[in-house]
């Protein structure tokens, strides 16, 4: 799917971003409980997942939208032009679909 790259920036290593202390997430046998502690350690380690996969998904809009660059971290301003980028593109489409009917005919 050659489309879904247009204008997309060369790879860059997505795993500069420090990470930050890692929690490992507890598992006991069938049957124990957890303590405290421990649920509490697998909730921040969830937390610290969840979020990562967050700042991932950031991270390949900015790859994948030009008008966008690394130093833009706002959330709102990479949801903003990743609409108007779909926007665009979808017009770009709708313009060579017309072009195709009108060769075709």
């Amino acid at each position: 799917m050659e489309s879904a790259m247009v204008g997309a920036k060369p790879d860059a290593d997505m795993s500069k971003r420090a990470a930050g202390p890692r929690v490992e997430r507890v598992v006991k046998k069938k049957g124990e409980l957890l303590t405290e502690d421990e649920k509490k350690a697998n909730h921040i380690a969830s937390e610290q997942k969840r979020r990562h996969n967050i700042r991932t998904g950031y991270d390949q809009l900015i790859q994948i939208v030009p008008t966008l660059t690394p130093s833009q971290r706002s959330e709102a301003l990479i949801l903003q032009k990743t609409v108007e980028y779909i926007k665009y593109l979808l017009m770009e489409r709708e313009i060579l679909e017309g072009q195709l009917t009108d060769v075709s005919q």
